[in-house]
């Protein structure tokens, strides 16, 4: 499949590491005009990608650095998945220093947004409606389950779909689209069966139709924990046996003849690993291993990288 869009990972882990939770931004390629799927750290991940390259392409203007002209200029619009810190916590501390741009997502998220973080209590009111004054340096745009929207200032277009993140918190897959080529992104999930809802099944059999036709060119998704770790700990989160019961339910869906080689090279980008303070634990190279261990469809694999720079 020939790549269709260009992914920079800002940052990508699960927690605990402040300078490195999750954020990508996404365009389609000869773009620099980005959305930004959530926003765990900002700043301090586009200077590691600029570091690293990524954005060698792009020109300073108004007397910033490569960084803020970023920033301000080549970040559109943020997609939220849901509120949690290690998803927002980027955007929070960059408001002061950003530009003005639309936060998109789900109602549920935008509303905790409003009502827990910019709110003049935890942090100045940086969005468009709720606690007076009202700063309107973002403006709250309400995606409606299911329904395809732009995403403004870019040739890009986004559907949202519910996940299941426990009862207290709304939480969304983005479907992001180009030219009708597709990425799924995935916000935080527990496993369907743990759950107790349907979520990931749903959202599979809107996707399916469109793994069949080749025009799903990755799906993110998080994969938190080992395998050892209790279903009742989970928290709404996946492990690696989880997250391929999920995907050969996928394949079934796909090709309820031949679900073995449904998925085969689907590119499958894991995020959202939760790093480990012990010496004698390193969390991403055992989901590493276990994941390729139990990967039976052939799927493709990435353990993306802070500051690399990917076509899909």
């Amino acid at each position: 499949m020939k790549p269709h869009f260009t992914w920079i990972t800002i940052g990508v882990d699960g927690g605990l590491n402040e300078g490195n939770l999750n954020a990508h931004l996404i365009a389609p390629i000869g773009s620099t005009d980005f959305a930004c799927l959530d926003a765990g750290t900002l700043l301090a991940g586009i200077e590691v990608a600029n570091q690293k390259g990524c954005f060698n392409d792009i020109k300073t203007i108004e007397g910033l650095t490569v960084e803020g002209t970023v920033l301000h200029h080549h970040i559109k619009a943020y997609l939220l998945t849901h509120p949690y810190l290690d998803h927002v916590q980027g955007l929070v501390v960059a408001s002061p220093n950003d530009s003005k741009k639309p936060i998109m997502s789900l109602k549920g998220v935008i509303d905790d947004i409003e009502s827990h973080l910019f709110n003049w209590r935890i942090w100045p009111n940086f969005g468009n409606r709720g606690v007076k004054p009202v700063l309107n340096q973002y403006q709250y745009l309400i995606l409606d389950q299911g329904k395809k929207a732009p995403i403004p200032e870019t040739s890009m277009n986004v559907e949202a779909l519910p996940l299941a993140h426990g009862e207290h918190t709304e939480s969304a897959a983005f479907l992001v689209e180009s030219s009708g080529k597709y990425i799924l992104y995935m916000g935080d999930t527990g496993p369907d069966e743990v759950e107790k809802r349907t979520t990931t099944e749903e959202l599979w059999n809107r996707i399916a139709p469109l793994i069949r036709e080749d025009r799903v060119h990755a799906i993110s998704i998080e994969t938190s924990y080992v395998d050892e770790r209790p279903d009742d700990l989970l928290f709404s989160h996946l492990t690696p046996s989880w997250l391929m019961k999920a995907f050969r339910k996928l394949a079934s869906i796909v090709d309820q003849e031949n679900p073995r080689d449904s998925l085969r090279g689907l590119k499958v980008l894991i995020t959202h690993i939760k790093p480990d303070v012990k010496s004698e634990v390193i969390p991403r190279e055992i989901i590493q291993k276990q994941l390729q261990s139990h990967n039976d469809l052939g799927l493709d694999l990435l353990f993306i990288e802070q500051g690399k720079r990917y076509e899909f």
